[in-house]
């Protein structure tokens, strides 16, 4: 059996994260998004994949190569001209020409386990849809249930109002006259997957499969603290870097190849700091942070429950709270930003986000005693110079001086 992965998408809701870096690319726990599906195939006794990409597709092909690395065969192919309405069965199609069988279908821009493929593995059909609870169905397609429970009724995309807090995990199961099915659709328009199965359930019963394996998606920016500390419970103890004197590590803690930690500093978990990094002295992480390789974090500096990724360098005395900090930010003294509900918004609507931080993107510079209030979103290549406060969003290469 194969297994198709759809990575082309560019997860446009999550930027300004994927202004470089495609959605499935962005680390959670020091690993990208996608090599959690990988991985979760792979332990399912699946070995060949075929993952369709698009938008930056050479940061994915370079980083799996042909999946040797990872346990599995990986076979390239390109989404061009990907629909302006969204194009997960115009990405599928893409695929026609190398699936003669069944085969099993999955977003690469979820956090999934081991357990969930085999959920769907263990008990499929022809056509299958696996499905889990959410209480925030209304950004996802929302499925409904005929009684019994098993087969599915409906398939609603994003409802203002949700009928059901089931939800469609994107994970499938089909025989490759879906693609017939697709044909259809677009002839008409539609370039989407529940489309596809709207399609399909005309002829053909469509089996639910409600999986108790991990999913976990991040649509916004905020969404990655939560899947970051998902994929953070799995973390096993262990320390390859160098531990300074009176260095205090307590819980599942994480500690990479080439790293040091110095004197003084206090490391909770689940944490994990990658390799290459210079952390301290006297400096506290408390749980569910994730330190991302070659990152230096100078003395009495706290990060908590955040996402710092590779490359990034915090000077001392900084506070960092409930924030993600993409690769590269570079931040001097005396920083901080603090963690409060707050409501934000985006093209589509506003949020009300609990427990939030700062969020900064890729290769921004930030002087010394600046702040940055709960819930403010800083784009790419942003520079903001020393002593500012900085309450509101601030857009990709802009300059607050």
């Amino acid at each position: 059996m194969k297994a198709v992965i759809l990575a082309a998408g560019e997860g446009t809701r999550l930027r300004p994260f994927t202004a470089t870096e495609p959605k499935v690319m962005i680390p959670v726990a020091n690993k990208p998004i996608l090599e959690y599906v990988v991985d979760a195939i792979r332990e399912n006794g699946v070995r060949d994949i075929i993952m369709v990409v698009g938008y930056k597709r050479q940061k994915i092909m370079s980083y799996f190569g042909d999946g040797d690395d990872f346990g599995v065969n990986i076979d390239y192919v390109v989404q061009k001209n990907q629909p302006p309405t969204g194009g997960t069965a115009h990405a599928l199609y893409q695929t026609k020409n190398k699936l003669d069988e069944e085969f099993i279908l999955f977003p690469g821009d979820n956090v999934i386990s081991e357990d969930t493929v085999s959920d769907l593995l263990n008990n499929m059909e022809d056509y299958t849809i696996l499905i889990t609870r959410s209480e925030n169905p209304s950004k996802y397609g929302v499925v409904t249930l005929e009684k019994g429970g098993e087969t599915v009724k409906g398939l609603v995309e994003k409802p203002e109002r949700s009928p059901s807090h089931l939800i469609s995990t994107g994970i499938y199961s089909f025989q490759p006259d879906v693609f017939e099915h697709i044909e259809d659709v677009m002839g008409e328009g539609h370039y989407d997957i529940p489309s596809v199965i709207e399609k399909i359930m005309k002829t053909n019963e469509i089996k639910a499969i409600k999986t108790k394996g991990d999913w976990i998606d991040a649509v916004y920016p905020w969404d990655l603290l939560h899947v970051n500390r998902a994929a953070l419970k799995d973390i096993n103890k262990k320390y390859n870097g160098l531990i300074g004197e009176n260095v205090m590590i307590k819980g599942n803690v994480k500690i990479g190849k080439g790293t040091r930690i110095r004197g003084g500093s206090f490391i909770e978990g689940p944490t994990i700091i990658g390799e290459g990094c210079d952390i301290g002295p006297n400096v506290c992480i408390a749980p569910s942070s994730s330190i991302g390789d070659n990152t230096k974090i100078g003395p009495f500096t706290t990060v908590e429950n955040s996402l710092v990724m590779n490359g990034a360098a915090i000077g001392s005395n900084s506070t960092i709270v409930n924030s993600v900090i993409g690769e590269g930010v570079k931040i001097k003294n005396n920083f901080s930003t603090y963690s409060e509900d707050r409501k934000i918004e985006t093209e589509e609507r506003l949020h009300i986000v609990e427990d939030i931080g700062a969020m900064i993107a890729e290769d921004t510079e930030i002087g010394s005693g600046v702040t940055i209030e709960a819930g403010v979103i800083v784009g790419d290549g942003c520079e903001i110079r020393s002593g500012r406060t900085i309450g509101e969003k601030i857009d990709s290469g802009s300059k607050a001086v």
